[in-house]
C-alpha cells in the first residue's frame, strides 16, 4: 500500500503492482504466490542489461565494426526521422511529397546527395530539413569511406599489436647498436 501511495502514476504502478498488492494481503496464503512475479521482473531486467551489454560490445570493442554499426544506425535513424519530418512539413497543395513512399524516396536520394528532382520540399521547414539531411549525408558517406578504408588498410587489432612489438624491438636494436658504437670508439680514443 505504501508503494502504491507513493507511486507517481497510480495507473503505471497497477501494471505490475496489482500482483504485489494482492500478495501483501495477510492470512491468504494462495495470494502470496504472486511474489513469484517479482522474480520474473528481475529476470526481465537482467535480460535487458545483457542485451545492452551486447549492444555496447558491438559498438565499442572493435573500432571497424563499431564504426560500421554506428554509420548504419545513424543512417537508419536519419532516414526514418527525416521521412516523417518531411511528411509533416510538406502539407501544402503544391507539394511534391504526398505519401510515405515519396518521403522515403526523397530521404534516400537526399542523404545520398543524388537529388533526382522528382520530389523536393517547397516549404521553408522542409528545405531546412533537406539542408540538414544533405550535410549529414556528406558526413555519413565520408565516415563510411573512412571506415571501409581502415578495414582494408588498417589491418586487425592483432596486427596492430604485432606492429607495436616490432617497434619496441627496433628501438631496442637501435640502442644496442649505439652502445656497440660507443664501445668501439672508446679503445681507439685511448690509443
Amino acid at each position: 500500500m505504501v508503494r502504491f501511495w507513493h507511486a507517481e502514476s497510480k495507473l503505471q504502478f497497477m501494471k505490475w503492482g496489482w500482483i504485489d498488492l494482492l500478495a501483501s494481503i495477510p492470512e491468504v496464503n494462495v495470494l502470496r504466490w504472486g511474489r513469484l512475479f517479482r522474480v520474473f521482473r528481475i529476470l526481465r531486467l537482467i535480460l535487458v542489461l545483457r542485451s545492452l551489454h551486447e549492444f555496447f560490445r558491438v559498438f565499442f570493442v572493435n573500432r571497424t565494426r563499431g564504426g560500421m554499426a554506428s554509420v548504419f544506425a545513424i543512417t537508419f535513424l536519419m532516414l526514418t526521422l527525416t521521412s516523417s519530418g518531411i511528411l509533416f512539413c510538406e502539407r501544402t497543395p503544391n507539394s511534391t511529397i504526398h505519401t510515405a513512399e515519396d518521403a522515403v524516396w526523397w530521404s534516400i536520394t537526399t542523404v545520398a546527395n543524388v537529388g533526382y528532382g522528382d520530389t523536393y520540399p517547397v516549404t521553408l521547414p522542409g528545405r531546412i530539413l533537406a539542408a540538414c539531411l544533405m550535410f549529414t549525408g556528406v558526413g555519413l558517406f565520408g565516415t563510411l569511406s573512412g571506415v571501409i578504408a581502415s578495414f582494408f588498410l588498417g589491418g586487425s587489432e592483432a596486427s596492430v599489436a604485432a606492429n607495436e612489438e616490432v617497434q619496441r624491438e627496433l628501438h631496442g636494436l637501435r640502442a644496442d647498436i649505439a652502445a656497440l658504437r660507443q664501445d668501439r670508439e672508446k679503445p681507439s680514443a685511448a690509443q
